[in-house]
């Protein structure tokens, strides 16, 4: 009897695991988060991370805004690899970053205008993929990469009905996801990223808090801006995993994530 059981365990397993892969293989932009080890520590390694999935932003298509600056440098100027793991409170993003003047940030600069990294998540694993209009449960969330305060900020206005969640972090000054995580470890030519985000920060009494389970397929994209030069007006190149900024507004644009074990 036990060895039945085991053998079940393993094949339920095994079907799991072949799923995921098949998922990423068949749906285009498609990663994998895989569950985080219970010993995982913020700190900028990326060593216990499982780096087989990532979202790679690396090509000159996936420049959406000022061109002409990055493709002076190219991927040295600004690409990235996007990793995600998960346990059933907390979303976690690991990143190696190549970036050759990183950490570019000024007081009262918007997360758009510095060095910050963008989420886009759907906290609903029932909405229509092809949706082109955010719901509630669509967020867009900044994070600024600045090697000391890292602050964020959560984006609504582009939402008819925000279930009284209104827009927060926009001025680029603030600290809005409560016991949110971040740390970077510098590395040639860049600099690899590790962030922990608390799921209940994305929910309210009327919107549920999204609660990862192995299995479970949810909307998601990545984009990240690169700011070169601490001073008003320059330019500050972004890419983006959809190759478009319409991410901004259209959630039909937007990749997919499973979660495996």
């Amino acid at each position: 009897m036990k060895r039945q059981t085991k053998l079940l365990s393993i094949l339920l397993t095994l079907t799991l695991v072949l799923s995921c892969t098949a998922f990423a293989a068949d749906s285009g932009r498609a990663i994998n988060a895989y569950k985080a080890p219970e010993d995982i520590i913020i700190d900028g390694d990326l060593s216990e991370w499982n780096t087989t999935s990532p979202a790679t932003i690396n090509l000159e298509e996936q420049v959406v805004r000022d061109p002409g600056q990055w493709k002076e440098k190219g991927v040295e100027d600004l690409s990235l690899d996007i990793y995600v793991m998960w346990d059933e409170e907390n979303l976690y993003l690991g990143a190696k970053i190549l970036d050759d003047t990183p950490f570019m940030y000024r007081e009262g600069f918007p997360p758009d205008m510095a060095d910050s990294l963008v989420l886009f998540l759907s906290t609903d694993p029932e909405a229509d993929p092809t949706r082109t209009s955010y719901t509630a449960n669509d967020w867009r969330v900044t994070m600024i990469i600045d090697d000391y305060y890292y602050n964020t900020g959560i984006d609504r206005d582009m939402i008819e009905d925000n279930k009284g969640f209104e827009t927060c972090g926009e001025d680029g000054d603030e600290q809005v996801l409560e016991d949110y995580e971040a740390c970077i470890a510098e590395i040639e030519g860049g600099y690899t990223l590790e962030i922990k985000i608390p799921l209940i920060n994305l929910s309210n009494e009327n919107i549920p808090v999204l609660v990862p389970a192995a299995g479970m397929v949810v909307g998601v994209d990545f984009g990240m801006f690169d700011l070169d030069f601490p001073c008003p007006g320059v330019a500050t190149v972004r890419m983006q995993w959809a190759g478009t900024d319409t991410v901004d507004t259209d959630p039909s644009q937007w990749g997919s994530m499973t979660f495996c074990d």
